[in-house]
């Protein structure tokens, strides 16, 4: 007997193509406008929009929380980022096709995903236009637009094509540093514990995810804070798209999901009583299958088999980053860079390399990777915004110029989060890992590498960093080989 049809999540865009008020998008609308009317009290009802939104972070007083609620809970800077917010959107998503299906809306409702990047339609870095909309066709308030967004996506403005790009992040090799230490930067984030703030950022989750939620929430808004972000319609379209670039990645040769048991294992939990929601890293690793039975539309209907090869691949891999052992840092900046509405600098003094992750090339021993170490990003008062990190570049460059010595973008999203200290962390902030080898290179064709001290760059990308007072701040910039 064949089990429940595989549900298909589709890009919002396409969907917004054929009609901006399409039966998916409205129903999802009716949906959110249903689950806000039970927020009542403290929000004990687990369908309620404000519980399931306070699951991600939760301002609320733990005093004040329902009984055995699992609130405040997202995992960030940390290998468990996607499986945690894989079994979120699902349990997510049961909620809202319960209530679609209650209100009569479209029987193969899924929960669609914003597909910003795709570089051949630019007009996708714009909020999809039924998230604008003050009102629905019928002339009532629609749930799905809110004022806390930044004035500028509302408005119909594109996010910035460095804040949307997936490269980077695609471009990874491993799915966990395996050496340690959240320096050797990979796709899904360094091998931690249960990790809510702080920490190193995976690749995807520094790029797009930071600074898309940056971009949409503005100074102020919703997506701005870990808080809030779940309150915005829009976050778990964003969130699909995360989800989405997931298996995007791991149809790459080469590119599998962590087997150690300590990944596998870890339990996540959410909701209650009927809607309650639990289940392990392990099994939601393929979403097509049970419990999760979904695909989004730009995969195959049916995944190919991976055998042999692969594994031995990454197997090889895993077997020559743990023999190297941690990257050796080789130079560090002296005391904190404030990151302000104007380029800030960090020189970095550049010490000989003892010998770690070094080979023999053309007579001389150099490093296999290079990598740049951004720590400790923390403040209190922080605008939202993205940072462009440049690596010797001149003063008063030209973009052209400007690009060839960019090492990556950081945004501030959780940097507030990250530097309050809790019973589950010491404040630290933030931390960046940027993979500069290849830039190294360019620069060392162009002589402009052995300048000493190494100067890193903090320029602002967007208006926002300069439109209000700040006390963001960067505690170190390290080089390191590997």
């Amino acid at each position: 007997m064949a089990g429940p049809a595989v549900a298909v999540r589709r890009d919002i865009w396409r969907l917004s193509d054929q009609d901006p008020w399409h039966p998916i998008i409205l129903a999802y609308a009716e949906a959110v406008a249903k689950l806000r009317t039970l927020d009542v009290g403290n929000f004990a009802d687990p369908t309620s929009w404000r519980h399931l939104a306070e699951i991600h972070g939760s301002s609320i007083p733990r005093s004040q929380w329902p009984r055995g609620v699992h609130w405040n809970d997202c995992q960030h800077g940390s290998w468990f980022f996607l499986p945690w917010h894989r079994v979120y959107l699902h349990h997510f998503e049961v909620i809202v096709r319960s209530t679609v299906a209650k209100l009569k809306g479209p029987a193969d409702w899924a929960l669609p995903y914003w597909d910003y990047s795709d570089p051949q339609r630019p007009n996708v870095r714009q909020l999809p236009p039924a998230f604008r909309a003050q009102q629905l066709l019928n002339g009532s308030p629609n749930p799905l637009y809110v004022a806390q967004r930044a004035a500028a996506t509302n408005g119909g403005g594109q996010l910035p094509a460095g804040a949307v790009s997936t490269a980077a992040a695609l471009a990874e090799t491993m799915f966990a540093d395996a050496a340690g230490g959240g320096t050797v930067p990979s796709f899904g984030g360094p091998v931690t514990g249960a990790s809510h703030s702080g920490g190193v950022m995976g690749t995807l989750e520094r790029v797009p995810h930071g600074p898309v939620h940056v971009e949409v929430g503005g100074s102020t808004g919703w997506m701005s804070g870990f808080d809030t972000a779940g309150r915005d319609p829009i976050f778990w379209l964003h969130h699909a798209n995360i989800d989405r670039l997931w298996s995007v990645w791991l149809r790459t040769a080469g590119h599998l999901n962590p087997t150690d048991p300590r990944w596998l294992r870890e339990t996540f939990e959410f909701g209650s009583g009927r809607w309650k929601t639990k289940l392990a890293a392990r099994d939601v690793l393929d979403s097509t299958k049970a419990p999760l039975r979904y695909r989004y539309e730009d995969e195959p209907a049916a995944r190919p088999r991976r055998v042999g090869a692969p594994t031995a691949l990454r197997a090889k891999r895993l077997e020559a980053v743990v023999r190297r052992g941690p990257p050796e840092m080789v130079g560090a900046s002296r005391g904190e860079i404030a990151l302000t509405g104007a380029p800030t600098h960090a020189e970095v003094h550049v010490n000989p390399a003892r010998g770690a992750g070094l080979k023999r090339f053309a007579g001389a021993r150099q490093p296999e990777r290079i990598y740049l170490k951004v720590e400790n990003v923390r403040g209190t008062t922080v605008p939202a915004g993205l940072f462009n990190v440049y690596v010797n570049a001149p003063e008063r460059a030209s973009a052209a110029t400007l690009e060839r010595h960019h090492a990556g973008v950081l945004s501030t999203f959780g940097v507030r989060e990250s530097t309050q200290s809790t019973e589950t962390h010491g404040g630290e902030g933030l931390s960046f890992s940027f993979d500069i080898t290849d830039l190294v290179k360019r620069l060392k064709v162009a002589t402009q590498w052995e300048k000493q001290p190494l100067r890193v760059t903090f320029a602002p990308a967007d208006s926002t960093v300069a439109a209000a007072p700040s006390d963001l701040r960067v505690g170190r910039v390290s080089l390191h080989f590997g």
